[in-house]
């Protein structure tokens, strides 16, 4: 009888403990065969050829140790060297320069062309992909950087920080404005492959434009700023912002004109025994914690739906804004 040294129980545990996937087949063919059903109803339920099962049984019965992982050594053998591999593993991980003297990530035609270039041989993309994927390398999305950005500038402000932080007299504060529309402009879902999920949009264009102030100590206050982002509306957020919050204020905002006009200036200076303003240096919304903000809201509720109306977006916002705390640390972004 086939499978006699070993009990219904003694498969099932060894289905149970095994950690590699291939192996678990093998044994639930085993443990259907040990329940009576015969090897070619398995090989048919397991799409694999009956000889196969067969195999598996014999293999079983002589190791007497139900270990039916792939043996090492099986398989077509590599056309790379394990030194041109690492090779290969060392040029990837350093970006591609381009011609306008900035650099990409690297592609997979990239790579299929270094190893054809550098060891005469020519890999489908296919295979390529799994090379790469065995070297350790995963596709992930490039984060976009300006070329207006000023390593230098960006330093000396982080540095500009550090020698604040240390006044306890005022509170870090960072300032950002945005707009959300009524109706959903992107949208991403989880759905059955070949399905094709439905997102209802009403056609509108309108928007409202919000202004958002994020604490060092991780509190968020809104504004809603009317139909345009201007100097008016943005003194009107922040007078409003420094009533809720009652402290001295390090404001730290971007270079939007608003936030460097004539006006805003003479604001600045008539009101700096309780406000200090700084300028994100050129180029780094990254640097900005406001923008996760921004980011968060629009995964978690406006991406995801289209809404009636202006008022009725706003009154979502509101909800969200005040049910939905943030918890990333402006230490994080301005580096203290």
């Amino acid at each position: 009888m086939r499978l006699s040294m070993f009990s219904i129980k003694e498969i099932a545990n060894a289905i149970s403990n095994s950690s590699d996937e291939n192996e678990k087949i093998r044994l639930q063919a085993l443990l259907l065969v040990k329940e009576k059903v015969s090897p070619e109803k398995v090989a048919e339920d397991f799409s694999v050829n009956r000889s196969t099962v067969y195999r598996w049984l014999k293999r079983a019965e002589e190791d007497v140790s139900l270990n039916l992982k792939c043996k090492s050594g099986r398989g077509r053998k590599s056309n790379l060297t394990l030194e041109q591999l690492s090779e290969l593993e060392k040029a990837m991980s350093m970006p591609v320069p381009t011609e306008d003297g900035y650099s990409r990530g690297w592609q997979t035609k990239d790579a299929i062309q270094f190893v054809n270039e550098n060891f005469g041989i020519l890999y489908s993309a296919s295979r390529m992909r799994q090379i790469i994927k065995d070297l350790g390398f995963r596709k992930i999305t490039c984060r976009p950087r300006s070329k207006r950005r000023n390593a230098e500038l960006t330093s000396e402000f982080i540095a500009e920080i550090q020698k604040k932080i240390m006044n306890p007299n005022h509170t870090f504060v960072t300032h950002d404005e945005c707009n959300f529309c009524v109706d959903s402009n992107r949208s991403r879902c989880w759905a059955l492959k070949g399905s094709k999920p439905i997102k209802f949009t009403g056609g509108s264009k309108s928007k409202v434009n919000v202004g958002g102030f994020y604490t060092e100590n991780g509190d968020f206050y809104w504004s809603d700023l009317g139909k345009t982002q201007n100097t008016d509306s943005f003194l009107k957020s922040l007078i409003d912002f420094k009533r809720n919050i009652g402290t001295k204020i390090f404001l730290i905002v971007d270079r939007a004109t608003w936030h460097r006009s004539k006006r805003a200036y003479e604001f600045y200076q008539n009101n700096k025994h309780w406000l200090q303003v700084f300028y994100f240096p050129p180029a780094t919304p990254d640097r900005n914690p406001t923008e996760f903000c921004w980011k968060r809201t629009r995964e978690l509720r406006t991406s995801i739906k289209s809404f009636i109306n202006v008022k009725v977006l706003i009154e979502e916002l509101a909800e969200f804004w005040e049910d939905q705390p943030f918890t990333h640390k402006m230490s994080h972004y301005l580096k203290w």
